[in-house]
């Protein structure tokens, strides 16, 4: 009897032995497993390492702003490899901000000179400029009662039945790029991700303008909550924490190298959508931080500007320009035009502007009527992270951003027949858009053999949840994946997360692989749940 008891034991001991080292012996199991998939996005202390070595302030003098960019103020853009250490000897040259991409393409020193022909010609300079200066595309009123039904400008572009469609994802960062965001507002709060302020070099981008304001009602039409009987309402109806609010004026003005800084800041922060309702004069530190930025597979939407001299980042092709229409459909008289615009949506005119949320001195968060091309460019915002949410993302065969050439399908041809300069290919139609027929590249959660094979896969829900049913696998790797280009091939630009890769140091080298993935066991069948939220961030090529 003993030794059968120590037979048994030792065949026991064997089996799990083997099982839990080899793996020959597997128990049948029938299993469901859900989960959470949430943007990953770095504790404020991972802030010092954004690659900016020295910060400044600028202060806009009457003539910098009449003249359209700064005294005495120069940009000076580095050939990679280059940094400000070629420029630091030279006599009456003063270094005030220098700034760098992760992956050392993009790199620029502000400086300070009355000779800026002391710096051309020196090896790695690549060119040299006055630091031009943006301007916020809005004009403001005073605040007036919220209600829905003075939106007159969401009927005019579909959006009540598009919202029967989509509703917005918590798996879509939008990055607005502006005068920060009130985000205290009792109509904006939870819909946030941690910001930045560029021009006071600190994590909070609250919009403290009492006049305008003008980040914060940008903001509300992109995001406001809806549906929650207050207020006015939002195009991506505000259910989830999305937005990443990023300061760069204080008072209606920027610089380009500020700006530049918040393009490369959006994008090595997880946006794959920026809103700039905003406007300058042509730079090419600006060019280059757009580039970057399409280079990683990032939506770019700008506002074609007020002024005629202002027309910039939205000129440049990698930007989708927005011009503006009035409550009539009518070309507003302000909104710049040209060859380089590429559609139109609600702007306001002075006799029935945008609602939106607003703030006030006297009044705190409140709502408030503005006018402009800016208040245009967040309408197309919107419609972009709805369609991303639907699963649109990255460039067809032909090297077109989806989102951009579904935009321009769709749109109500207005003014002459097909393009013009004055209405680009049309007013902006959000039904339309999000029941156009078009190759969809959706984030996918997808259930791993511990080799690396896909077993199965299945589209994250629009509130960044998931499940799988009839599971028989022992063990697996859980990974997300949205294959940005559709190349079938994880690299630049696509969003990647790996079950158990979620630590804030990763965010400086986030490129994982399946060796940093957790291997889960499931060993009896049974409803699970995973512990944590499965994170995704983009990838980003970084420099050695």
């Amino acid at each position: 009897m003993r030794l059968i008891k120590v037979l048994t034991l030792i065949t026991a001991l064997f089996v799990v032995l083997c099982f839990s080292l080899t793996g020959c012996i597997k128990p049948e199991v029938y299993y469901s497993l859900s989960g959470q998939v949430v943007p990953y996005f770095p504790e404020t202390s991972a802030h010092d390492s954004f690659q900016r070595t020295a910060a400044y302030t600028p202060i806009f003098s009457s003539k910098d702003i009449e003249q359209g960019f700064m005294s005495n103020q120069f940009i000076v853009l580095f050939d990679r490899g280059f940094d400000s250490t070629i420029i630091s000897g030279v006599s009456g040259v003063e270094i005030l901000d220098e700034f760098f991409s992760r992956d050392g393409s993009v790199g620029y020193a502000v400086v300070k000179t009355n000779d800026p022909s002391s710096l051309s010609g020196i090896e790695g300079v690549k060119s040299v400029e006055p630091e031009k200066i943006f301007t916020l595309q809005s004009e403001e009123s005073v605040p007036n009662d919220p209600l829905y039904s003075g939106q007159w400008n969401y009927p005019m572009i579909q959006m009540p039945q598009a919202w029967t469609i989509a509703k917005g994802s918590s798996t879509v960062v939008v990055a607005v790029i502006d005068s920060g965001a009130r985000l205290d507002h009792p109509d904006l709060e939870g819909i946030f991700l941690p910001g930045y302020d560029l021009i006071n070099d600190d994590d909070d981008p609250t919009d403290y303008d009492p006049v305008k304001s003008h980040g914060t009602h940008v903001t509300g039409t992109i995001a406001a909550k809806t549906n929650n009987s207050l207020g006015v309402s939002g195009m991506t109806w505000g259910e989830y924490c999305t937005i990443m609010p990023i300061k760069i004026f204080e008072a209606g003005e920027t610089t380009a190298g500020i700006l530049a800084s918040s393009i490369i800041f959006a994008v090595e922060h997880g946006a794959k959508i920026i809103n700039m309702s905003l406007a300058g004069g042509d730079d090419d530190v600006v060019a280059a931080a757009v580039k970057y930025a399409k280079e990683n597979e990032v939506l770019m939407i700008a506002a074609s500007g007020n002024k005629p001299y202002q027309r910039y980042p939205a000129l440049y092709d990698e930007v989708i320009s927005v011009g503006a229409v009035d409550n009539d459909m009518r070309w507003a008289s302000y909104s710049n035009y040209g060859v380089y615009l590429d559609l139109v949506a609600p702007g306001g005119s002075s006799s029935a502007q945008i609602l939106s949320t607003g703030y006030s001195t006297d009044e705190g968060n409140t709502y408030s009527y503005m006018q402009g091309t800016s208040m245009a460019a967040p309408h197309v915002t919107g419609l972009a992270a709805l369609l991303m949410a639907k699963g649109y993302a990255g460039k067809d065969d032909s090297g077109e951003e989806i989102i951009r050439k579904i935009l321009r399908e769709t749109a109500l041809d207005l003014g002459e027949s097909g393009w013009d300069e004055y209405y680009g290919f049309g007013l902006v139609q959000a039904y339309d858009s999000l029941t156009y027929e078009e190759e969809r590249r959706p984030l996918l959660v997808q259930i791993l053999s511990t080799s690396g094979e896909v077993i199965r896969e299945t589209e994250v829900n629009p509130d960044g949840s998931f499940q799988f049913n009839g599971l028989t696998e022992n063990y697996i790797k859980i990974r997300v994946w949205r294959d940005f280009n559709g190349n079938e091939e994880i690299d630049k630009g696509d969003l990647i997360g790996y079950y158990g890769y979620q630590e804030s140091d990763h965010y400086l080298v986030w490129n994982p692989s399946l060796d940093n993935a957790e291997t889960l066991s499931y060993l009896s069948s049974g409803s699970y749940e995973l512990t944590n939220p499965l994170h995704f961030f983009p990838i980003i090529e970084f420099s050695e």
